[in-house]
């Protein structure tokens, strides 16, 4: 029998949110709603939510802040995450939402069929997450599959040499802790007596210029080596 998820619906609108539960209800899942960005973050105390459908233009706090407190946090990081706007929708809204960390971004009013496939697909990701060997790492639009050794932004893949992807994921593995040049050639290159650090820094380099806006989370710790923020 297909899992019982339990879903957040964050809106202002309580005809749109009534509208999305019934939706989400129908397909066999626990929705719960909340008006606020507040009353959100309160339930987050007791409840794990696998899926948020989230209004991007809430009172308050905007959406984008919204998913970067979701994403920041490691209980919920992993939480998959719709943004829906029922302002003029422009591209550069859904850059930002995706960068943000989204996994998807739709305008209102949503064709109902498309917004239940969008979310049954995401759900689905979800579900092939919990496997043991499909371990994924987020930060912001940044999608890791160590198994698949696949790595994307904002939905589109990065071409990574083996050691560009082994020293990413030293670094998510050790997200907000600052790493020595020497750790990070002791670690990813496996060398254990003291050279020459430029190595790390001309791939740190290139994993910044590959990884866009992503890329700019890697800060320079001046004499000492390296920190990604998340």
């Amino acid at each position: 029998m297909k899992d019982r998820l339990k879903i957040a619906v964050v809106d202002d609108d309580p005809k749109w949110v009534a509208f999305v539960a019934s939706l989400l209800n129908r397909q066999g899942h626990e929705v719960t709603r909340f008006s606020s960005a507040g009353k959100f973050f309160d339930s987050l105390v007791k409840t794990h939510f696998s899926l948020l459908v989230l209004d991007m233009n809430l009172p308050g706090m905007h959406g984008r802040e919204i998913i970067r407190v979701v994403r920041v946090n490691p209980e919920t990081r992993r939480m998959l995450i719709v943004g829906l706007s029922d302002c003029e929708v422009q591209s550069s809204h859904a850059v930002e939402a995706l960068n943000a960390g989204a996994d998807e971004y739709l305008p209102k009013p949503v064709d109902v069929e498309f917004l239940a496939a969008r979310v049954a697909a995401l759900l689905r990701r979800h579900q092939e997450s919990k496997e043991p060997d499909a371990e994924r790492l987020c930060v912001g639009s940044l999608v890791v599959l160590p198994a698949q050794q696949e790595a994307s932004v904002a939905g589109k893949k990065v071409a990574l040499t083996n050691l560009e992807f082994q020293l990413l994921l030293y670094f998510l593995r050790n997200a907000n802790r600052v790493l020595t040049r020497q750790l990070i050639l002791d670690q990813v290159w496996g060398i254990k007596t003291p050279m020459d650090t430029r190595t790390v820094d001309k791939h740190v380099e290139s994993l910044r210029r590959k990884l866009g806006d992503v890329g700019k989370r890697f800060e320079t710790v001046v004499k000492v080596g390296y920190l990604l923020k998340v």
